[in-house]
């Protein structure tokens, strides 16, 4: 199965206040647009190779509540308890691969379910996003796919100037999660993702010991442990954010956002 990350889903009343607490602190946050028939619109942050932040919220949180897309019924069922992290999504130039995978690993895909929006200068983005239907096990959240309607080369040369911030070139490089049960989270994902056990490594932070998976270029932390009261359980709770000019860490509509040098 081919992929690679693509982006961090943060879901928060107001999409332009965590918009501009990043533009403050030197990046290039942008507004995104508005998904009509989701009734969401988001505000993104991007980060070298096209990984990014995105920022939703609703427009019309009664449309909302009647999509079928299972990314919007996460987020109506999250704003619910509480702002944060929702998603993790992963990039794919085949979905029809990551399909018959999914059905090969024994789970059902849902979808996909096809998306776009229109920019400010009138281009229409589209893409396709695929989910898998989920275990009812206490345990955190599959991620969900995306495939983009244009090629990733296209892309990219597009978004390169988004990529650009006042202060570097920081990179996108780890999420954390607060899981209730840890040891068939890590069998949820290893299964999921052809991982041995003993590629899983562990590790210890300021949050706590972990359990470190990489997934799609990326490093996926398992938490056992989370702070009492602390209502992101089975959902990301930390996006960690490297080359940034001083190590620094800063809450944004609670979701915990690391910089390291």
């Amino acid at each position: 199965m081919n992929i690679t990350f693509d982006h961090l889903v943060h879901f928060t009343k107001s999409p332009e206040e965590a918009k501009t607490a990043f533009q403050l602190i030197g990046f290039h946050a942008i507004d995104g647009g508005k998904h009509p028939s989701w009734g969401t619109y988001n505000c993104l942050n991007y980060f070298t190779g096209l990984r990014y932040i995105e920022w939703i919220g609703f427009t019309d949180f009664d449309k909302a509540k009647t999509s079928d897309n299972v990314l919007i019924q996460q987020i109506v069922t999250d704003f619910h308890k509480e702002e944060g992290f929702s998603q993790l999504a992963f990039r794919t130039n085949d979905m029809d691969a990551v399909i018959n995978h999914v059905q090969a690993k024994g789970r059902k895909p849902i979808g996909p379910f096809t998306g776009s929006r229109k920019r400010e200068d009138g281009k229409v983005l589209s893409w396709s996003m695929l989910f898998i239907e989920e275990e009812q096990d206490d345990t955190c959240r599959y991620p969900f796919f995306i495939q983009w309607g244009e090629p990733e080369e296209a892309r990219m040369k597009e978004m390169e100037p988004l990529m650009q911030h006042s202060i570097g070139s920081p990179s996108l490089s780890y999420i954390g999660m607060h899981v209730s049960d840890l040891d068939k989270s890590l069998q949820k994902y290893c299964h999921l993702f052809d991982m041995p056990r003993q590629s899983v490594t562990q590790n210890k932070d300021e949050f706590g010991p972990y359990s470190e998976l990489f997934i799609g270029n990326i490093s996926v932390r398992l938490y056992e442990t989370a702070p009492i009261g602390h209502a992101l359980i089975n959902r990301p709770f930390l996006c960690g954010i490297t080359k940034m000019p001083e190590n620094k860490t800063i809450q944004v509509k609670n979701g915990i956002y690391q910089f390291t040098v």
